[in-house]
């Protein structure tokens, strides 16, 4: 199951990039599960979209990520799913033999669709890293990501971006530059070409995630990292198999 990490600098809108790209998943047929760190509760992510059951909160330790304990994270998320869904199966059994009854001393049935259905199982992992020293140098981080989303807000000053050991700008597989409509035109621009003449070829998106404004190109180059060959297989006959449009 792939990980796909939103890392960045603290209020860079790393949570607003994780609820679009969450949404953008699930139009493609994905269901992801994402892990929000560093909040107290889940409300700021559930306004942003993404339901209950597939949304977890790791709080880290001072001075942590949240990286350091995903796996367990991860798989209490995924366990707490299949229990879920193991007991809304046993309920639904539990109700077939009690309309067997019903039935026999003619008192009606009560309906299946009072059980809400089971829950797909995610298929990709999500990941919010809490930026730690307002910098982008945890290398753990880019070890954990199988695709690294490094956020960048645009009004960011150069002498950070132009820091030494700055992995998670070095090592991203895209660069997302968000808050462009809220810093001035001229230091966003500047911002926006500093990073393209240091990193030549990684995908650079100036994006407002809060109005989708090119959260396209970004779901794109995130599909791109995910597409293995049965998906794409499968995409290519879904495509074959639709109704052509009559003109």
């Amino acid at each position: 199951m792939k990980k796909i990490v939103i890392a960045g600098r603290n209020d860079s809108g790393k949570s607003t990039i994780l609820g679009e790209i969450y949404k953008g998943l699930k139009s493609k047929d994905y269901q992801p599960l994402a892990v929000g760190s560093g909040v107290q509760d889940e409300k700021p992510y559930l306004l942003k979209g993404i339901e209950a059951t597939y949304l977890t909160i790791a709080i880290p330790e001072s001075g942590h990520d949240v990286i350091t304990d995903i796996d367990r994270v991860v798989r209490n998320a995924i366990n707490l799913i299949k229990e879920r869904n193991s007991l809304i199966q046993h309920a639904k059994k539990a109700l077939e033999e009690l309309n067997k009854v019903r039935s026999v001393l003619d008192l009606g049935h009560l309906y299946q669709e009072d059980i809400p259905p089971v829950s797909a199982i995610p298929d990709v992992i999500l990941i919010e890293a809490v930026g730690i020293n307002d910098g982008y140098k945890s290398e753990e981080t880019r070890r954990l990501g199988d695709i690294l989303v490094s956020v960048v807000p645009a009004g960011i000053k150069s002498e950070i971006i132009m820091e030494q050991g700055n992995t998670l700008l070095d090592e991203a597989d895209i660069l997302v530059i968000t808050k462009i409509d809220e810093t001035a035109r001229d230091v966003a621009t500047t911002t926006i070409k500093l990073l393209k003449r240091i990193y030549r070829y990684k995908p650079i998106i100036p994006v407002v995630a809060t109005q989708g404004v090119h959260m396209d190109l970004v779901l794109d180059e995130v599909l791109k990292r995910l597409a293995d060959p049965v998906r794409l297989l499968e995409n290519e006959e879904r495509e074959r198999k639709k109704p052509a449009r009559s003109g």
